[in-house]
């Protein structure tokens, strides 16, 4: 018996099933019978690495199928680590899942590829590291042979040995291969090490003194490291479905074009294109698909949320939790409200002497701009929609000749008042004046939704 096999087997003899997964074999069986529109894409010039990529860090859970798997001890872990993705969850009590079972051991740790969930454009590997002796274990981020162009994201790393782990690997302009040989070194730490803080603050040092102080950062030891061959079954990364769109809509003064809706197992691409002659760069949409259940999916809230054009600051395609597994006949786009850049606002400019920005977005004013030793820090009183104002300003800025500039951190408080404080350290930044890159400038919420047909 081949590995799929196995796993069905074993699921058949597991008693009781938890009523909340009758049928769902056969309800697998069905959908993979039914015929999907498939679209092989080209790859364009440029590079993924070229691209815009916004990261959510918030998690939403969904409990209701890791609840109705916990008494299945074969699915329990996996239920219990894609809850905080409705597709994920979607995925597994679907049978949508290819069990992998590769084990390797070095320096007494062993690795184990447990299972992954795959489509045309996702892969997610689920793994376990365990040994004796370490309170935690932790994967470095891989590295894949041939070379993969997509976007990696690592989960839950130091944690306790035998936890199950999660990489999520997303192609923007190509589609998962056949196979790829991937390689990770493993850290751990046992609790006999003790590391100092490589800066510790002084007594009378400010956090905004600490911010300008260049932090060597300790290389952990690795313990081992991993080759894992990778074969994914073509039944599931042949499945997806692009229906066409090319609907145009205006918002906020612009127009916009919904080109296309990617349906995946595990999510759904909106792909939009913006007018040339807009005059804001869209940002972020705030928007939802509805079935004619009146079942709802909404954007991603952890990974990949959107991914942007390689030659202009605008995101081209958002990311939705997935109807795949909702049998669903019509399907609707629900567009709520909208971010924005205005093409003229890209960048700032401040008077670091005089505490002054010719502008800021609404909701952003300046509380301090302090001069330190080894730099200066800027203080912005926030009040802007809680979900982007963490993200007024990109890590970059520049110099009146041009020259750029990295921040190697940022820091973050919300105060008692629900206002938040923003913190950028320019350290080294002997200048009077700085150009302060915005990742956005107003939102748009539209009176009336703007709703799309799709299916």
């Amino acid at each position: 018996m081949n590995r799929n096999e196995e796993y069905k087997a074993l699921l058949q003899e597991l008693e009781p099933v938890p009523t909340a997964l009758d049928g769902t074999a056969e309800r697998a069986l069905r959908r993979r019978r039914r015929d999907r529109r498939l679209r092989i894409f080209g790859v364009p010039a440029g590079s993924l690495a070229a691209c815009f990529i916004a990261f959510v860090l918030l998690v939403n859970l969904f409990p209701p199928f890791a609840r109705a798997c916990g008494n299945v001890p074969v699915l329990r872990a996996l239920a219990q680590a894609v809850a905080w993705s409705p597709s994920l969850s979607a995925a597994v009590e679907n049978d949508y899942v290819q069990p992998i079972g590769q084990s390797q051991t070095e320096n007494g740790i062993t690795a184990t590829i447990e299972y992954v969930i795959v489509d045309q454009k996702q892969v997610h590997i689920f793994f376990t590291l365990k040994c004796e002796g370490y309170e935690s274990l932790s994967a470095e981020m891989p590295e894949f042979t041939p070379r993969q162009h997509c976007a990696v994201l690592g989960a839950d790393f130091q944690q306790e040995p035998g936890t199950l782990l999660h990489f999520t690997l997303d192609y923007h302009d190509s589609d998962v291969p056949d196979r790829f040989t991937m390689t990770f070194g493993v850290t751990g730490k046992s609790g006999k090490e003790e590391f100092p803080d490589p800066t510790p603050p002084h007594a009378e040092q400010s956090p905004q003194d600490a911010m300008l102080e260049e932090s060597p950062e300790r290389v952990p030891d690795i313990l081992a490291t991993f080759n894992f061959d990778l074969a994914f079954d073509p039944t599931y990364t042949a499945q997806g479905e692009i229906v066409p769109v090319n609907s145009t809509f205006h918002l906020d003064g612009q127009t916009l074009t919904v080109t296309e809706v990617e349906v995946y197992p595990t999510h759904v691409r909106v792909n939009v294109e913006g007018d040339p002659d807009n005059t804001a760069w869209l940002e972020g949409l705030d928007f939802y698909l509805e079935n004619e259940d009146g079942e709802r999916f909404d954007s991603i809230s952890n990974g990949v949320s959107a991914t942007g054009d390689p030659d202009t600051p605008a995101m081209k395609s958002f990311r939705l939790e997935s109807p795949y597994f909702a049998d669903s006949t019509h399907l609707i786009l629900h567009i709520t409200g909208a971010t924005w850049l205005d093409k003229n606002r890209e960048r700032v400019r401040a008077d670091l002497k005089n505490g002054t920005v010719e502008w800021l977005p609404e909701g952003v004013t300046v509380q301090a701009m302090q001069h330190r030793e080894n730099g200066w820090v800027l203080t912005f009183d926030v009040t802007a929609p809680a979900d982007i104002h963490k993200q007024v300003f990109a890590s970059r800025y520049y110099d009146e000749a041009g020259t750029k500039y990295d921040m190697d951190n940022f820091g973050w408080s919300v105060l008692d008042d629900g206002h938040g404080e923003a913190y950028l350290p320019l350290r080294d930044y002997d200048q009077d004046t700085v150009l302060l890159e915005l990742n956005w400038s107003h939102t748009t919420q539209a009176e009336v939704p703007v709703t799309i047909p799709i299916k």
